[in-house]
């Protein structure tokens, strides 16, 4: 499968780094739009797979992300979904675990706009006022810990992230705080990514 494909092969760059890093090669200065990393993540309520750039702002306390999400027809049991998303994460504090290796814990929120054709930000004229909210934007909330590793030799990137969030979409917490039919638990789920710095 081609999206495990992808995930086996960040965690072996993640680990054997010396395969990008063999000579000593200067990173070079970059310009202040150019992002400090892409990502690549799998799941989250942001499409079944989604990429896309960060920046780290305000001295590392802030990560901002724009990604597009898709889900295909086979995951979506009806027609491909397309997601633009601005995720927001903020590291809670910063341990090392070795010299290269730090472990961090996370939280954050998102907000989606689903740009296909199944959902609409304005009620269409066939249902009468207030039967619907709006179903194209959503607001994800979520909490993880990641694993950074900086490279020594940097050839390609700097050093790479790999994460795992749990988190919810307010309209799951809003239902299963107003009914009973849905446990809160059912409402989380569980996403993995790779960030890699340049």
């Amino acid at each position: 499968m081609k999206i495990r494909d992808i995930f086996i092969g960040s965690i072996i760059v993640f680990f054997f780094n010396n395969f990008y890093a063999q000579d000593s090669i200067s990173v070079k200065e970059k310009s202040w739009y150019t992002p400090d990393y892409v990502k690549a993540q799998f799941a989250g309520n942001i499409g079944l797979v989604s990429i896309g750039a960060g920046y780290q702002l305000f001295d590392k306390i802030l990560y901002s992300e724009l990604l597009y999400g898709f889900v295909p027809k086979s995951a979506s049991k009806a027609d491909n979904i397309h997601l633009i998303t601005s995720k927001n994460t903020f590291p809670i504090f910063r341990k090392k675990i070795g010299k290269n290796l730090t472990i961090t814990p996370i939280v954050g929120f998102a907000t989606t706009l689903d740009i296909g054709t199944n959902s609409f930000t304005t009620l269409p004229s066939k249902y009468p006022e207030g039967y619907y909210v709006p179903t194209a934007v959503h607001f994800t909330f979520f909490a993880g810990g990641l694993i950074h590793k900086d490279f020594k030799k940097p050839k390609i990137f700097k050093g790479v992230d790999f994460y795992l969030e749990f988190g919810t979409v307010e309209t799951y917490l809003w239902y299963a705080i107003v009914t009973k039919e849905v446990n809160l638990i059912d409402v989380f789920s569980a996403d993995i990514g790779v960030n890699f710095y340049f």
